[in-house]
């Protein structure tokens, strides 16, 4: 609707004018350009002054409802964000999608170790958006951190590879969690902040399975539980950056400073590329 408007706007200021040019005076513009709409067909074009041109006859238009037009920015919206988020993947364990990961490298993902048992790489799978679907031939964890796993997959990938962040996280940084659902058709993206590992003892206080090292960071979750919804493997960005991935999945409480697990990729950085080297060939 909004083109439809310039369009008839732009006719209108040339044919408001037309008499003075007409009278000899002197044009406004040179080689106007004007786009003539007509919604019923046949009817003839209107006489235009000599340096005006006719560059588009539009016959017929529609309106659109305002449902309609949000509906359109919506779907565009969505293909923004599943291609600003194409490294988002998850992991399959037989008919199970238990986990999130993200792509590092064209044949390297990482994800949290809380996702495996006792699978070996034949029975698994990682998904990204559009359904396609990789096979994985190797796992390897970081000596320094168990809790995070690279997986190599048999075939490259041709998505984009999320870079890794450099240096320090400091407290109170600003950062987004990034969560999928399992399908990958939507995306959700939570603002947080890096607070206090202190925070995140206390949320996982009663998890006996849960360990909080010098590895790892805290990132606010929400005070209300029915909005705590990330999941292992979920990435942690700062300036579009990877600078954290979930270990645990959320554990929150009513009223509480709830905060998730990461581990701290920038502090990891060196090690996390070289084995991303390694495995990348």
């Amino acid at each position: 609707m909004h083109s439809l408007l310039v369009c008839v706007s732009a006719l209108c200021f040339c044919q408001l004018f037309e008499g003075a040019i007409g009278n000899g005076a002197v044009s406004l513009c040179k080689d106007c350009r004007v786009n003539v709409i007509y919604p019923e067909t046949g009817m003839p074009p209107p006489e235009l002054p000599k340096n005006h041109k006719i560059v588009r006859i539009i016959n017929e238009y529609k309106r659109i409802s305002r449902e309609e037009i949000e509906y359109r920015d919506e779907i565009r919206m969505l293909k923004l964000r599943s291609k600003e988020f194409s490294f988002i993947a998850k992991v399959k364990v037989g008919n199970s999608t238990r986990c999130s990961a993200a792509l590092v490298a064209p044949s390297v993902v990482i994800t949290s170790s809380t996702c495996f048992l006792k699978e070996t790489p034949p029975q698994i799978e990682i998904i990204f958006h559009g359904g396609r679907t990789f096979k994985v031939d190797n796992i390897v964890n970081a000596d320094l951190c168990p809790e995070l796993s690279l997986l190599h997959l048999k075939t490259p990938s041709e998505n984009s590879p999320i870079n890794l962040c450099h240096g320090d996280l400091p407290l109170g940084i600003n950062a987004s969690m990034i969560m999928a659902s399992p399908d990958l058709s939507f995306y959700a993206r939570r603002r947080t902040q890096i607070i206090s590992n202190r925070a995140c003892k206390t949320t996982f206080l009663e998890d006996d399975s849960v360990f909080v090292t010098s590895n790892m960071m805290c990132a606010l979750n929400s005070i209300k539980p029915e909005k705590c919804a990330t999941s292992p493997g979920d990435s942690l960005l700062i300036d579009h950056q990877l600078c954290g991935l979930n270990i645990y999945g959320f554990r929150c409480f009513t009223n509480a400073l709830n905060g998730d697990l990461y581990v701290n990729l920038a502090k990891m950085q060196p090690i996390i590329s070289d084995l991303i080297r390694q495995l990348n060939g």
